[in-house]
């Protein structure tokens, strides 16, 4: 189903449409939170929305499930009136810690009354992630916390975050973040204030805001209905960091006018520099080598560093790329051929996709 155009969710949202629900997903840039149409919560400010095709999407763009809505388990079939009580309760159990190393998929399927092959077919259709995925997704979230909090020893996070046993946790969270949590944690500590430069330049898709360092070397790029998103991705990156207004530099200047002006090859040589895990700047360095005018799935993507079995995680890391456009994030497509999401917004992929000559009519 293709996703309706951004007015159209926004005033679904407005009067909670149930027409929409499961139609669409709307992401929350100044809560990092994505919801249903239905979310009995206070509707965000236009401005602060963005949407998406899937909860899988929104995922992969860095929004984290709303807890009230339970976007995850929103409608995705015709035949989903019959299990959504089944899958509902199977999250919440979740949530409550009821699916970890040491406990089976059996015995969560115990719990609300179907088998453990049920559940991972119910999950498989409507949360389109398994449970042990959903589980182990909660308990990472919940470490990343911790371990950026820097009060408790590692073993103290492991246990707290659900993890059976330190060894477990080190192989999980390397495994999805690429870096260990030990290594996390003095990234995040040790980091310094950084000293940013923002400027803004006018764009056929809206206001961009280009955030460089000293050397003029670019390190965020981003819409301006997405500046909020921004700061959140460069606190994540930099940890405390400062931000003073000044011209664009001649050089991204140049090469954002020529890219616009026609020329879809004018961004490659452009500098860029991110922090991020070792495993967020390889993927990002390989989005830099799909070339303007095709497109790339996420396994393509995985296996071109090395990572086959990776799709999910590139997924992520794709959904978090700090410098939009010049870090063609837009040229990752579904498996399917399918546009899936993109942080900026779905109409931009496709103008985006459409200027480079990705897509024709």
């Amino acid at each position: 189903m293709m996703l309706p155009d951004p007015d159209t969710c926004y005033a679904a949202m407005q009067r909670r449409d149930r027409a929409f629900d499961g139609v669409f997903f709307v992401g929350v840039t100044s809560t990092g939170i994505f919801c249903r149409p239905v979310c009995p919560a206070r509707t965000p400010l236009r401005r602060n929305c963005t949407f998406h095709a899937d909860a899988a999407a929104a995922v992969a763009a860095g929004f984290r499930a709303c807890k009230r809505c339970r976007p995850e388990a929103a409608p995705g079939s015709p035949a989903w009136a019959g299990s959504a009580a089944s899958v509902t309760r199977a999250l919440g159990l979740i949530d409550a810690g009821a699916l970890d190393d040491a406990v089976p998929v059996e015995a969560l399927g115990d719990r609300i009354g179907v088998g453990a092959r049920q559940v991972r077919r119910l999950f498989a259709r409507h949360v389109g992630v398994s449970p042990v995925a959903v589980a182990q997704a909660r308990r990472l979230a919940a470490a990343v916390v911790l371990i950026d909090a820097g009060t408790l020893p590692m073993a103290q996070v492991a246990l707290a975050a659900g993890f059976g046993s330190v060894r477990r946790f080190n192989e999980v969270f390397a495994a999805v973040h690429g870096e260990t949590p030990a290594a996390r944690r003095k990234r995040m500590m040790g980091a310094k204030v950084m000293q940013l430069t923002l400027s803004r330049q006018a764009s056929p898709l809206g206001e961009l805001l280009i955030v460089s360092d000293a050397d003029g070397v670019l390190r965020a790029l981003d819409f301006q209905d997405y500046a909020e998103r921004m700061q959140r991705l460069l606190a994540r990156h930099y940890g405390v960091f400062t931000l003073v207004e000044a011209g664009v530099p001649a050089g991204i200047a140049g090469a954002l006018d020529g890219y616009f002006g026609g020329d879809a090859r004018a961004l490659d040589g452009l500098p860029v520099a991110t922090a991020g895990s070792d495993f967020q700047r390889r993927v990002w360095a390989a989005l830099r080598t799909i070339p303007a005018g095709t497109t790339c799935g996420y396994g393509a993507l995985a296996a071109a560093i090395g990572r086959p079995g990776a799709a999910r995680a590139v997924g992520l890391a794709n959904g978090l790329n700090p410098i939009g456009i010049v870090v063609p994030c837009h040229r990752v497509i579904g498996a399917s051929g399918a546009l899936t999401g993109y942080a900026g917004g779905m109409e931009r992929k496709r103008w985006l996709l459409a200027h480079e000559g990705a897509l024709r009519d």
